[in-house]
């Protein structure tokens, strides 16, 4: 699961850091200090969780998750706060989870394996499936498949190829319903349960 950690805090980040590292299948993909960052970070990288304190300056946590659900996709959002009275605020943006500093590892690694169970079991049909494709990607669409699995982000793809990035998610979206997907990261598995990879 790739994960971002948003505090203004940088002994935060180093806390949060360390312990996601004793958690499995965890990568860190970013730190930011400010909420701004974190959004402008969000729109062009494909992102599993985020983790993000309440009371920050000009941006708090709040209203990103406000932005971050009204830009839509299935980002799951964790506040660590030191604030409790800001739990049903949370809830209202549909957090994952709320999380009272300081931090304690078993909790950590609950509302981890709690996210990892509902992403995995979406992978897990699509790999045990055995059909075929019924309408094949045409060439342009094999080229976005690759580049998503190379970590392309939209506009990146759009300027590898010449396209705008409206085409270019035209072409994903189609992608996405030849392969029966809706995530970035499950195109890879779909791909080689297909045998378009090796």
């Amino acid at each position: 699961m790739k994960v971002i950690l948003i505090d203004d805090e940088k002994a935060m980040h180093l806390i949060m850091k360390r312990m996601l590292a004793k958690i499995s299948d965890i990568e860190v993909v970013g730190c930011f200090l400010a909420a701004k960052e974190a959004y402008e970070y969000l729109t062009t990288h494909e992102v599993d969780m985020v983790f993000v304190d309440i009371s920050m300056p000009r941006e708090n946590g709040l209203e990103f998750a406000e932005r971050v659900r009204e830009r839509g996709g299935d980002t799951k959002i964790v506040f660590i706060t030191s604030h409790k009275e800001y739990a049903l605020s949370a809830f209202d943006v549909y957090a994952f989870d709320y999380i009272v500093k300081p931090v304690v590892q078993e909790r950590l690694i609950k509302t981890v394996e709690r996210a990892r169970a509902e992403i995995v079991p979406e992978i897990d049909r699509m790999v045990t499936s055995s059909e075929s494709l019924i309408d094949p990607l045409t060439n342009r669409e094999l080229d976005i498949a690759l580049a998503i699995i190379d970590g392309l982000s939209n506009m990146e793809i759009a300027k590898r190829f010449g396209l705008t990035e409206g085409t270019v998610k035209g072409h994903i979206n189609r992608l996405y319903g030849k392969l029966g997907i809706k995530r970035r990261v499950q195109t890879v598995a779909r791909m080689k349960e297909l045998r378009m990879l090796p």
